[in-house]
């Protein structure tokens, strides 16, 4: 079988698992409603991935990057922490607006089996990404810059404001009164707001 055809075979399984997963979660997905999703059989599906476990942890990994990667390239620049607060607005509230499910799916995942998934996915990267964060807060405090400020609930705010929004959807539109459309024009809005809303609150 040539090599395009294997990639492109394969890229059909992993766009079709992701839609599945996501829509059903890991318990209540079945590897025949991929493979029928991809229009392959299943004993194809089961040469790629040799279980439903092993798909799974590569949807998952590519999720939980896709939620990831950007905070932590941006938590790692040495740009003053204001700059940093707008990007990691800016950037991680456009890639939300394209894949508004990933916070939901994610933390369902997570939360069935933290220990496994954090110590596998997560690691020390993070914890090391964090740290490097909290002493930017730290140097601008120092500095005059900003009011004393706990990097820990700092980083919670700002991560808490961009995600909610998107994990609660469905009830704050139903609350506000607002359509899919509007609710985007809203998300749009709202990136401004968390940038200055977050500034002023760390503002000597």
């Amino acid at each position: 079988m040539p090599k395009e055809i294997d990639t492109n075979t394969e890229q059909k399984i992993l766009d079709s698992a992701t839609k599945v997963f996501h829509e059903k979660g890991y318990d209540g997905t079945r590897m025949q409603e991929i493979a029928d999703d991809a229009n392959i059989n299943k004993g194809l599906l089961h040469y790629y991935f040799k279980s439903k476990d092993s798909l799974f942890e590569t949807i998952f990994s590519l999720a939980l990057g896709k939620l990831i990667s950007k905070i932590q390239v941006i938590l790692e620049l040495e740009i003053p922490l204001e700059m940093k607060i707008d990007l990691m607005v800016e950037e991680y509230m456009n890639m939300l607006s394209k894949n508004s499910y990933l916070p939901r799916f994610v933390l369902n995942e997570l939360n069935k089996n933290p220990e496994k998934f954090i110590a596998k996915h997560i690691g020390n990267n993070m914890k090391n990404t964090f740290s490097g964060f909290a002493l930017s807060v730290k140097k601008e405090v120092d500095a005059g810059l900003i009011r004393q400020v706990d990097a820990r609930q700092l980083f919670m705010n700002i991560i808490s404001m961009i995600i909610f929004p998107f994990i609660g959807r469905p009830m704050i539109q139903v609350v506000i009164g607002i359509d899919n459309k509007e609710f985007q024009e809203l998300i749009k809005e709202r990136k401004d707001h968390i940038k200055s809303f977050v500034k002023q609150a760390i503002k000597k």
